[in-house]
């Protein structure tokens, strides 16, 4: 059986993480066509699902692609601010002369502004 999905509508790495969900019950065969994605499968041995399973799917693994890309730079940010704040010298750190208190480590980090 093949189910057809919308190139305009669809990603392509939405299907390949929509398909990889029914490898278990199915044999799965990715293509394309011009306009369309092609979802090609049969199902494995005693195994079956609905088409609309995979519909479900792959409009939820769309919505998840688009919250990636739409957050994308923002984790960028946060893992190098996060890998920056982990960078330790060959000296050691005496803590009793650290002149950080709690206002600069709670303070926002888009304020321009010392506080």
């Amino acid at each position: 059986m093949i189910i057809e999905f919308s190139k305009n509508l669809y990603a392509k790495e939405a299907l390949i993480k929509a398909a990889y969900s029914f490898t278990d019950r199915a044999y799965i065969k990715l293509g394309q066509s011009d306009d369309n994605y092609l979802f090609e499968y049969s199902f494995k041995d005693g195994c079956h699902f609905d088409p609309g399973e995979v519909e479900n799917e792959m409009l939820f693994q769309t919505a998840r692609h688009q919250v990636f890309l739409e957050t994308k730079e923002l984790r960028k940010i946060i893992v190098a601010r996060a890998m920056a704040s982990t960078i330790i010298g060959d000296e050691t750190i005496d803590e009793s002369e650290s002149t950080e208190n709690e206002k600069d480590i709670l303070r926002n980090w888009f304020d321009n502004e010392q506080s």
